[in-house]
């Protein structure tokens, strides 16, 4: 995990005269589920989580990559505010999901003209949680997560840098539960979280 954030460092720090910089702001929704939810006494539901991000973005005519720190937020109150469709379960009278999160994320890959390839991951931190398992259920959320995302971004030119719409399905590495038996010497499988990113960026170029 070390060697990523290193990695992105190192990338960050590299200048090239043909490359483009920019500094961009993200808005994205995730809709989030819970593959084989029974086996873990998690949620069946779909349910979508808001986020907001800036991002930094270097690249050259046939590659590039970008690095962001992002926040994810979904209220787990009945009633609470919530963004419309961004922001909701997608099913009656169940709990409402809460989480609170900060993420750091870095995408890779080539460039055909507009279109972008990418993967990468984002390595992430939840502050809070809520509702994740079905009632009664007593295991415990694992605050770090760490995704995979494979997708593809759109980016149209502005007078000021571009406007870009992307599209990604994001893996869960980590177990979504911790393992309640840690120092049982067996692997422990605490669920996966899978989900869909939809996003809207807007990028400043800075070297205009």
């Amino acid at each position: 995990m070390r060697n990523l954030v290193l990695i992105g460092i190192f990338l960050l720090l590299l200048s090239d005269t043909i490359a483009q910089s920019g500094i961009g702001l993200r808005f994205a929704s995730n809709l989030n589920r819970f593959p084989r939810a029974k086996d873990y006494e998690l949620v069946e539901h779909w349910y979508s989580t808001g986020l907001f991000g800036v991002f930094l973005s270097k690249y050259k005519p046939n590659s590039g990559f970008e690095m962001g720190l992002n926040v994810m937020y979904k209220n787990g109150k009945d009633g609470g505010f919530n963004l419309p469709v961004i922001m909701r379960d997608f099913a009656q009278d169940v709990p409402q999901v809460g989480v609170t999160g900060v993420e750091m994320d870095l995408k890779v890959g080539p460039r055909f003209k507009a279109i972008n390839p990418k993967i990468g991951y984002i390595l992430g931190y939840r502050l809070s949680s809520s509702n994740f398992q079905v009632p009664g259920a007593d295991g415990k959320v694992n605050r770090l997560y760490l995704m995979l995302p494979f997708g593809v971004s759109v980016n149209l030119p502005t007078n000021y840098g571009s406007v870009g719409f992307g599209g990604y399905y994001n893996v869960g590495i980590f177990n979504v539960l911790t393992d309640p038996n840690p120092g049982g010497g067996s692997i422990y499988d605490g669920g996966r979280l899978q989900y869909l990113n939809i996003e809207i960026t807007v990028t400043y170029d800075t070297d205009r």
